[in-house]
């Protein structure tokens, strides 16, 4: 098997990074190519798990996919955002190759999309991200598809992770993913803080871009200066590389995704789509503090500590040290194997066993 990953966005990087560590596992895997934006080749390039990388950029990156395809004579190409302008032609000119991918959005197969519904038939298998959004798409859907747990890292990735040191007496937990309000909840975090001032040993570490486009760090950042809470939070003003990123989840205590009623984007993370912060918490086996509307979910039953509005999250590190509070990963779904296995029955059709777990 010769496979081809392709991301031509700089989003969902994280999925990448996964499908990277259960593709090669794969006792069949001969080649492993990425597809990504230039911004982003030296960073694969670092990873020896990766034969060779496609820039990505402009109007001329199909036709450039295509030949590179037939010229490494790739077997499968893998969209890990099945969805927009690249994908659609891709899918729709490549001939030759086996193609999947992971929907990341199922709210574009619950309605009519075009280009969604087109890739999507165009497909010979793909993945979502939780279980619970394969099991509420319609069946004709289903029997094409899977779910995926995101967690693992390459094993080059994980020997190059950087020692943190967590300063003496601090407690560090993780909010990842770019600094926009209408994915995370930042201001009912700051509301709570200002209400309850818990110790100053706390730190929130925000692992999103400071400086990015579109970041409301600057709003946030006056509202934080103006209750006097600088303390709680450390701030990254650029990207991290990937082993610093990770580095620093690796000694935070917790992932906090802040997904909570009052963001916009509430409802489609309830029921189409995951936060990265999900797949960040499964990879480095950190608890995730979660609001309450997702205790059922399968997921989440040995990975997370539930609360009901922000107060209760303060109370809820405030009582101590989540890792001692029961046994995590404990299910079968958090050995990398099981992601592996999953990978490979999407990459030869998804054929279905009685003995899945998830059936």
């Amino acid at each position: 098997m010769r496979l081809l990953l392709i991301e031509p966005s700089d989003n969902h990087h994280e999925t990448v990074l996964t499908l990277i560590a259960y593709a090669s596992r794969l006792p069949v895997l001969s080649s492993l190519w990425v597809a990504v934006p230039e911004r982003w080749k030296g960073l694969y390039a670092r990873l020896p798990e990766v034969n060779g990388i496609v820039e990505l950029g402009g109007d001329l990156s199909v036709e450039h996919l295509i030949r590179e395809v037939r010229k490494q004579e790739l077997s499968h190409v893998l969209y890990n955002t099945a969805y927009g302008p690249l994908p659609f032609r891709l899918s729709q000119r490549l001939r030759s190759a086996f193609q999947t991918g992971i929907v990341h959005d199922t709210e574009k197969l619950h309605r009519f999309s075009w280009v969604g519904w087109a890739v999507g038939c165009r497909m010979q298998h793909f993945w979502v991200l939780r279980d619970r959004l394969w099991q509420t798409l319609p069946r004709w859907w289903r029997k094409k598809s899977l779910s995926l747990p995101l967690a693992a890292l390459p094993s080059s990735l994980e020997a190059a992770l950087p020692s943190i040191a967590v300063p003496p007496g601090e407690r560090w937990f993780a909010i990842p993913g770019r600094i926009e309000r209408k994915r995370r909840a930042y201001e009912d975090l700051i509301e709570a803080l200002k209400e309850r001032r818990p110790s100053a040993n706390w730190r929130f570490l925000l692992l999103g871009p400071a400086r990015a486009p579109h970041s409301d760090w600057p709003f946030l950042q006056e509202r934080i200066r103006r209750y006097g809470i600088e303390e709680y939070f450390l701030v990254f003003e650029e990207p991290l590389d990937f082993a610093t990123y990770h580095g620093y989840l690796r000694v935070c205590e917790a992932v906090l995704p802040l997904i909570h009623p009052t963001i916009a984007y509430w409802e489609k993370y309830l029921k189409y789509q995951i936060t990265g912060a999900f797949s960040l918490a499964f990879t480095h086996r950190k608890p995730l503090f979660l609001h309450r509307a997702f205790s059922s979910e399968r997921e989440f039953m040995d990975t997370a500590f539930f609360y009901e509005t922000p107060l209760s999250l303060i109370e809820l590190i405030e009582r101590g040290d989540s890792s001692g509070h029961f046994q995590l990963y404990q299910s079968e779904q958090w050995r990398v194997e099981w992601g592996v296995e999953r990978l490979w029955r999407g990459l030869t059709g998804g054929e279905r066993r009685s003995s899945d777990p998830l059936l």
